[in-house]
């Protein structure tokens, strides 16, 4: 049928390996490189994406996801780049992290995560848990608003985060929140790996499957 609009599809992306993915020390989070194989991993996912451009290819404010979407932007150079407001589930405040390892993090990481308070802040520029859950609702939102192939470039656990409360229900609740941690560190979201999404509208029911871009 001329001029109808073209259904939803949605592939979500995490972005490829960086420095504090191989364990490096890193300062300011929202600025991590890429290491040279997540390079490679960007340029592999931008393959496994395909020929035909997308409708849209939707990043995160965080550097490592648009260096992931490169290749595939410069493959198809006309199609709109947005930048949303699906950056990594920082909770711990960033002064706390600084110049630290993913070893050194890892007593404040089971701390963080033994209190199990969906409202608790860290500290300045980290977010709570309830706050985290309400960026992955309005996510949702804004995808649904879409048409077409979109392509999204993000982190591991928001990710795994949207897509569990695409089955289970976005919920802010304790219970809610040592799940999300479960999935979360049981199946992680591996770097490069693409979730293809038939997206329902909010509240709907899902059906996904996975392949690695590596």
């Amino acid at each position: 049928m001329a001029g109808a609009v073209p259904p939803l599809s949605v592939l979500l992306v995490r972005h490829a390996q960086t420095t504090a993915n191989a364990g490096e020390v890193t300062d300011n989070h929202a600025d991590i490189r890429l290491t040279a194989l997540g390079e490679q991993q960007a340029r592999d996912v931008a393959l496994a994406v395909g020929q035909s451009p997308p409708d849209l290819i939707v990043v995160s404010p965080f550097r490592r996801t648009l260096d992931t979407a490169l290749p595939l932007i410069q493959a198809h150079p006309t199609v709109a780049v947005e930048t949303w407001p699906i950056e990594e589930f920082s909770y711990l405040a960033p002064a706390r992290a600084e110049r630290t390892s993913p070893a050194e993090r890892k007593p404040m990481v089971a701390e963080y995560w033994q209190r199990a308070d969906p409202l608790y802040v860290d500290g300045a520029g980290a977010e709570s848990f309830a706050h985290f859950v309400g960026r992955l609702r309005r996510f949702h939102q804004r995808l649904w608003q879409c048409s077409g192939r979109v392509v999204v470039f993000g982190h591991g656990q928001f990710l795994r985060g949207f897509v569990l409360g695409l089955h289970e229900g976005f919920s802010e609740t304790s219970e809610a929140m040592l799940r999300f941690r479960e999935v979360e560190t049981g199946s992680p979201v591996r770097n490069g790996e693409v979730i293809a999404v038939a997206l329902p509208p909010p509240g709907g029911v899902i059906h996904v499957g996975s392949s690695d871009g590596q």
